[in-house]
């Protein structure tokens, strides 16, 4: 028989996520469809329109980014947009422009939110002669129900992450042979693998970037939060009547659920549910001072729907009954007149 104490110790220590954990969990996928991109001489191919990453899985291709640089990468290397910034990838020739390409994919067709048509993975072959590059790729669907991330307005267009950093070679190389695995012997639920698989490599890409401007997205990110939060302080505050979920309170703040109770916690000093306890009581207080209406109804003002569970949790604010803090404050108010 496990003993209460060894419970505890057998139970794992959860310890509160960094900022930079926080961050990442603002990014959310809802779809994703995993592509294999295989390049050969004088080849490629350009992408715009929604949030997409590539990765060199073998060889090497050259980049053509919004600005008109060139830049060259080696396996390993990524390039993701979140944002949908054109680029164009090839293998020899020029990288100048869409007419350059040999092919062009169209992103804006991407994958849908239903992920319906995505149960197997997608093998594309541009070029003959030997293989120059081959590519793995991910036209993505993000989520947006809690608004976009703080974070993603900071980012660059399109972001460029080195293998000596983000180590993704080691993942590309098994995630080939997962693809080749696939191919070989379909089952069902690929198209929730890959929207899986493709958030971890976009984590693992923002979170490299994230590192080496530490110091730089530190005050944005507090500046956009705080005007974020005491905005939504403002609206609990004037509202204390809704049903105000954890989940309502980060969508209103533009967080997910875990960054917003971390950064809510850091900037109050309390968590967001006893702040808008604190609300409620407030307002409470001030209808039971300065009306007449029954306990029932200002249990409904303060969002409450059981009368009991209102006049615990005053009780509990103020050390006394609804019925009774109104004749207290109604004998002080007298007192007060009466000099």
């Amino acid at each position: 028989m496990v003993t209460r104490t060894e419970k505890r110790l057998l139970r794992p220590d959860f310890a509160a996520p960094s900022i930079t954990s926080s961050l990442l969990a603002d990014f959310r996928l809802v779809g994703a469809s995993l592509t294999r991109f295989t390049l050969r001489a004088r080849k490629g191919f350009a992408m715009s329109g929604m949030p997409y990453m590539f990765i060199v899985a073998e060889g090497h291709c050259r980049v053509g980014l919004p600005d008109g640089r060139t830049i060259k990468l080696e396996p390993g290397d990524a390039v993701m947009a979140l944002g949908g910034a054109p680029t164009q990838l090839a293998v020899g020739g020029r990288v100048s422009s869409y007419a350059d390409m040999g092919e062009v994919w169209d992103a804006n067709a991407g994958p849908p939110t239903s992920l319906e048509g995505y149960e197997r993975p997608v093998d594309i072959a541009w070029g003959d002669g030997p293989v120059g590059c081959v590519l793995i790729g991910s036209a993505m669907t993000l989520s947006h129900r809690a608004g976009t991330p703080p974070v993603q307005k900071t980012l660059p267009a399109v972001l460029l992450a080195r293998d000596s950093e983000t180590r993704l070679r080691f993942w590309t190389a098994a995630l080939v042979q997962m693809l080749d695995a696939e191919s070989a012997k379909p089952s069902d639920g690929f198209a929730a693998i890959s929207t899986m698989t493709s958030q971890f490599l976009m984590a693992q890409i923002l979170r490299t970037h994230l590192a080496a401007n530490a110091p730089a997205l530190s005050d944005i990110l507090d500046k956009g939060r705080s005007r974020a939060l005491a905005s939504l302080m403002r609206r609990l505050q004037r509202h204390p009547e809704n049903a105000w979920t954890l989940a309502d309170m980060a969508k209103a703040a533009g967080m997910s659920r875990t960054a917003f109770a971390e950064v809510f916690a850091r900037a109050t000093g309390t968590t967001p549910f006893r702040y808008l306890t604190g609300c409620r009581m407030n307002a409470a207080a001030d209808l039971l001072r300065n009306t007449d209406l029954p306990i029932t109804d200002v249990a409904d003002r303060c969002g409450y729907r059981s009368e009991r569970a209102f006049r615990d949790a005053f009780v509990q604010a103020h050390n006394m009954r609804p019925l009774a803090f109104r004749k207290a404050q109604r004998a002080k108010d007298d007192a007060i007149a009466r000099v």
